[in-house]
């Protein structure tokens, strides 16, 4: 899975568990865990480790990690009522089950099944830069998060304009809603089926039905914030 979805997964998931627990600690630490063992790993397993291990999924793709950090995390949330940690280890969750690291079992059940394995990729940033540029789904994404964080830095400008526009807003929220829900409902039928979309970079099916049950989430923040708005 590429860059942009699995940030995208972890504001959504961010979003989810602030309004389940009516608490927006939970956003920022679970939106840096969705893209945080790439952050470390490939650095680490292709530059500093590149004579050793020379891949990218390592250390923070392991499944004890990724479990010990939820543990922890929900141990000190119900005790410091701080959800930090257990949601940093949810967007770690999160990018692991993106990457269908259940494919490479030695490498996800480390170190209980030996060293890590892997496939080198040579100038593998670059490589994937370039992925990155050619992917259409991603550049939209990409645009949809920069959109985002400009709303937030601008919020107090913002504001006093939404309120205005109450109207057009919840039809805004509802037609993503929509839309959102649709797409969902079309990559998770496909990925049942069998099919890929390798446009996109989603060579495996199950690539698509967990990137449709993502963009479902994401439906149901837009109806809930239709809901709200409308209400208000």
């Amino acid at each position: 899975m590429y860059f942009f979805f699995h940030l995208f997964t972890g504001i959504v998931l961010g979003f989810l568990c602030s309004e389940l627990f009516n608490d927006r600690r939970w956003l920022i630490p679970c939106t840096i865990g969705a893209i945080l063992p790439d952050l470390i790993d490939k650095p680490l397993g292709y530059l500093i480790l590149n004579t050793s291990i020379g891949f990218g999924r390592i250390f923070t793709h392991t499944l004890a990690l990724a479990l010990l950090i939820v543990a922890v995390g929900i141990v000190y949330w119900l005790f410091r009522r701080d959800p930090g940690l257990a949601a940093l280890g949810i967007g770690i969750l999160s990018h692991q089950a993106l990457d269908l690291m259940w494919r490479q079992p030695v490498n996800w059940y480390y170190p209980f099944l030996g060293s890590f394995s892997g496939t080198h990729t040579e100038d593998f940033f670059w490589v994937k830069f370039l992925e990155e540029l050619h992917n259409p789904f991603e550049l939209i994404l990409g645009a949809m998060v920069l959109i985002l964080v400009l709303a937030v830095l601008f919020r107090s400008r913002i504001s006093p304009v939404l309120k205005e526009r109450r109207a057009v807003i919840s039809l805004i929220m509802a037609f993503s809603a929509l839309v959102f829900g649709s797409l969902a409902g079309i990559l998770i039928g496909w990925g049942i089926g069998g099919h890929t979309l390798r446009q996109v970079g989603w060579g495996r099916p199950e690539e698509l039905i967990l990137g449709g049950l993502v963009i479902a989430l994401a439906s149901l923040l837009f109806w809930r914030w239709q809901s709200i708005v409308s209400r208000s």
